[in-house]
This record gives C-alpha cells, sequence and structure tokens, in this order.
C-alpha cells in the first residue's frame, strides 16, 4: 500500500511516517530527510540545496521528483512506501512515478506547528522560514489534495494534537478492517 502524508510542517507527519512504516512494515521516505542529507555532501546538488535550505525555500519541481521517484522506485518498496513531503504541488503530482493508495492528512493548528518546530532546534526553522512555509503550502499543497479526492483516493484526517499514544490508537483502527 502506497500511502501518502500530507500537513503542515510541524503537525507530525515523521512520527506518523514511522509508526506507520513499522506496522507495515513498509520504508517510510521523508523528503526532508533526504535533503537534509544532501546539503551536507560536498557536491553541486549538495550546495545547490543549503543554499534554498538557508533560505527557508524549496528544491525546484524537477530535482525534487527525480529523487523522490528513484527511491519510492528501489526494491524496498515492492509492497508499498509511506511518503512524506511530496507531492507538494500539482507539478509536483504530474511528475510522480506512483500514486497514492491512501491519503493520509496530519492536521495541527499553526501556533502548535510553529511551536514544535522552533523547539526541535533545526537550523532552517526560523520563524520566519516556517511561516514563509506555513503559507506555502496551504496555496500549493491544498490542490493536490483535492485532485486526490476528485481521484477517488481513500482518504482520512487525523488530529495530532492528543498524546502520541492517542494517536496511533486512531491509527491502528484504520488498518484493522
Amino acid at each position: 500500500m502506497n500511502i501518502f502524508l500530507f500537513g503542515a510542517q510541524g503537525a507530525g507527519k515523521s512520527t506518523i511516517g514511522k509508526y506507520l512504516a513499522g506496522k507495515l512494515k513498509v520504508p517510510f521516505i521523508a523528503t526532508g530527510d533526504i535533503f537534509r542529507q544532501l546539503r551536507e555532501e560536498d557536491s553541486e546538488t549538495g550546495r545547490r540545496v543549503k543554499s534554498l535550505y538557508d533560505r527557508g525555500g524549496l528544491s525546484p519541481d524537477d530535482l525534487t521528483m527525480q529523487i523522490v521517484n528513484k527511491r519510492i522506485n528501489e526494491s524496498d518498496t515492492e509492497k508499498g512506501f509511506i511518503l512524506d513531503g511530496a507531492p507538494r504541488n500539482l507539478v509536483q503530482e504530474g511528475l510522480m512515478s506512483k500514486q497514492p493508495d491512501l491519503i493520509i492528512m496530519v492536521s495541527l493548528s499553526e501556533t502548535e506547528a510553529l511551536k514544535r518546530m522552533l523547539d526541535r532546534g533545526r537550523v532552517d526553522d526560523t520563524e520566519e522560514g516556517i511561516k514563509k512555509r506555513l503559507g506555502w503550502y496551504k496555496e500549493k499543497v491544498t490542490p493536490v489534495i483535492e485532485l486526490y479526492k476528485n481521484r477517488g483516493v481513500k482518504f482520512f484526517e487525523v488530529d495530532n494534537t492528543p498524546a502520541e499514544a492517542e494517536v496511533e490508537k486512531v491509527l491502528d483502527g484504520l488498518f484493522e478492517n
């Protein structure tokens, strides 16, 4: 099963994605993790990614999808995967090599998301950069979610405000059928 996670940055997609990956025994693929690793590399791509992240920006669609498609087509994804961080807009969606079987929307208030991101202490998590990314998310990602809904992809929204154990119970219920 291919599960695409959506939700604003700081909503807790990684925590949920890792939990589901363990439960379903499929890989958790987070584009943010991939790009954080890339920006540490002393390569042209690494320097390009570092420059974008340092300004609070996102990588170009073609570069993002080249990396995402390569990863989601590796041998460990034959039984599915949990994807966090793509597609982030309709252009990226058009470049996806695999489609979702399920969309999970992770919701959290913007105030709580901002607090959680500032608390995690990443170099690209400045208040200005976070607010810029949250605004961009609303504008660009919402149409992707609506496209998948219109295509009839199964959709589930989970509120990630409660304690982690409570959220996990809700997710467990989703996969008991």
